[in-house]
């Protein structure tokens, strides 16, 4: 079963959130804190997920096509054009933001080439590794990255402003299945080359429409639907929406006067296909009390999507039974179906503190939300 995040949003009753009991002075005291955007490059995920220009650089990328991107006639000075690769990788992200491509080499190797658009890239990140100029702008070059006789591969970084994001770039020569390393003579100085014949094209991001037949998340926008949601909380404060990746968008309400936070978590995401289980399927530690959070999944069915409900509880914590939720469709079946090319949505839901003034269920909510996300897709 493709992993589901945990991180969500529950909403109260089954529609609209209310604050009409009193919340206890004890409780607001220790409201939920959250991140607040910062100048200069972020030090840590959460700031980066809001900092100024990343909801712009996220849609920018989802605008575009990173296969296009790749300099397949500056590659190909390496060994002959093999193909492109869609499919999720270790160097091109999990879903629709990187590329591979591949070139034979002349023995029985070959080259392969991935990018990935929006890489984390924090400011503690950048200090570790090697600050070049490549055509006037600044990259890094990976800290174990270098041309001694025995490397078969070199990346960089190129930093998308001070968003705390960047475009990762590798070139690697291997061999077989395994993806067994082949050194080869300067793989720093032939990625350097490259990215300089590149870096303009790379950087620009032009936009590109890919043709997808059928039902597609690919180039969507997962908060399209982000009004809509915010109207389920009347009253409530919201906070900048946080964009961790290209498809994944977290919305995050604060219940004024109080301690409760809910979140919202929507992805898009291409992977193996939701498989079908049911009962307990994760049981693990949670707390100084000896407790165990437990995960339960069913199967469900939203517009005639089929998709698995993960409900978690903690087992020495009744007031938390509801409190987190997600809800995974499969939006576009797997082909084959063992493949790992299915189009999946997941909408996450929790509270936090779980033990709120008014009745809620995870569950419940992310049922009622997952109608409107998906009305949202064009």
């Amino acid at each position: 079963m493709a992993a589901i995040a945990t991180v969500a949003v529950a909403l109260g009753g089954c529609g609209t959130i209310t604050t009409e009991a009193t919340v206890p002075s004890s409780i607001e005291s220790s409201a939920p804190r959250i991140a607040k955007a910062q100048v200069g490059t972020p030090g840590s995920a959460e700031l980066a997920a809001i900092a100024p220009g990343t909801a712009d650089l996220m849609a920018r990328i989802r605008a575009t096509d990173p296969c296009a991107l790749m300099n397949r006639e500056f590659a190909e000075r390496l060994g002959v054009f093999q193909r492109f690769d869609r499919s999720p990788g270790t160097d091109r992200g999990s879903g629709w933001t990187g590329c591979g491509l591949i070139l034979s080499a002349p023995d029985d190797a070959y080259y392969s080439f991935d990018l990935e658009l929006d890489k984390l890239y924090t400011a503690g990140k950048r200090a570790a590794d090697k600050i070049e100029q490549v055509n006037g702008r600044t990259v890094y070059r990976g800290a174990g990255s270098d041309d001694r006789p025995d490397a078969y591969s070199c990346e960089y970084r190129i930093p998308a402003g001070d968003t705390g994001f960047a475009h990762l770039l590798s070139v690697a020569k291997l061999a077989g299945s395994a993806r067994t390393p082949v050194p080869w003579s300067q793989p720093c100085r032939f990625t350097r080359e490259y990215l300089a014949a590149s870096i303009d094209t790379l950087t620009a991001l032009p936009p590109h429409l890919i043709d997808v037949p059928g039902r597609s998340l690919m180039q969507r926008n997962p908060c399209a639907s982000t009004a809509q949601i915010t109207a389920q909380f009347p009253g409530w404060q919201m906070t900048p929406v946080a964009w961790p990746k290209a498809y994944k968008c977290v919305i995050t309400l604060m219940q004024p006067g109080g301690a409760n936070r809910t979140t919202v978590e929507i992805s898009f995401d291409q992977t193996s296909e939701q498989m079908v289980k049911t009962g307990e399927v994760l049981r693990v530690p949670s707390g100084l009390d000896g407790g165990q959070s437990i995960q339960y999944a069913r199967h469900t069915n939203v517009d005639g999507l089929t998709g698995i409900e993960l409900r978690t509880v903690q087992s020495t914590d009744p007031t938390r039974q509801n409190s987190s939720c997600a809800i995974t469709l499969n939006y576009r079946r797997a082909d084959p179906p063992t493949a790992n090319n299915a189009h999946l949505l997941t909408i996450s839901v929790n509270l936090a503190p779980a033990a709120p003034p008014f009745p809620f269920d995870a569950c419940a909510q992310a049922t009622t939300l997952t109608p409107t996300v998906l009305h949202a897709i064009p």
